[in-house]
């Protein structure tokens, strides 16, 4: 088809990264760049970037733990609050992407939502046409007020996702989508 449809088609999800080898700072920065190019409706920009590399990740890590035992669903097992520790050291940089809505009467909340969604998009196609890995993660916990804290988020302020940078660290496996006609209704009349 073309250059752009075909990345689109092409970049997928990669939780395998080399976390020991770094992208280059410019990559990061073109990755944060491309973000700021997305649509956003009166033109209010609504994001900002956190970019978390060397013991800030572990930092992170012990921040996203501790959301995780005291999220109330209940004890958590060592183990897994361990792995929740470990995975932002799964790669050797993390960008948050924090939604910062913009303030005014014509502001619609969920467009700004949306428009941050389209950041984070053109953050993925970013790194993939420069050959880098991406996975963003989440979880319920990644909402608390202990994780808004660590990022110096403000109240009206949410986190759009966490995207974890690096090299894959074998190969990326295929994608899957459902036929797009599957999911169409043309209306003509």
């Amino acid at each position: 088809m073309n250059e752009v449809i075909d990345a689109i088609g092409a970049r997928r999800t990669v939780k395998k990264m080399d976390a020991g080898r770094a992208p280059p700072r410019a990559d990061i920065e073109a990755m944060i760049e491309a973000a700021t190019w997305a649509p956003s409706h009166h033109m209010t920009e609504p994001w900002r970037f956190v970019v978390l590399e060397k013991d800030a990740r572990r930092r992170l890590g012990v921040v996203l733990a501790a959301a995780m035992a005291g999220d109330g669903a209940g004890p958590v097992p060592n183990e897994r609050l361990e792995k929740e520790r470990d995975k932002p050291l799964s790669s050797p940089v993390v960008i948050a992407l924090i939604g910062s809505p913009g303030k005014g009467e014509n502001v619609v909340p969920q467009e700004e939502t949306v428009a941050a969604g389209a950041a984070l998009q053109n953050m993925l196609l970013a790194a993939h046409s420069l050959g880098l890995a991406t996975s963003v993660r989440t979880g319920s916990h990644s909402y608390s007020a202990g994780v808004k804290s660590f990022f110096g988020m403000s109240e009206s302020e949410t986190l759009i996702g966490m995207v974890y940078v690096g090299y894959a660290s074998g190969a990326v496996p295929p994608g899957r989508r459902t036929p797009f006609r599957e999911k169409v209704t043309w209306l003509t009349d």
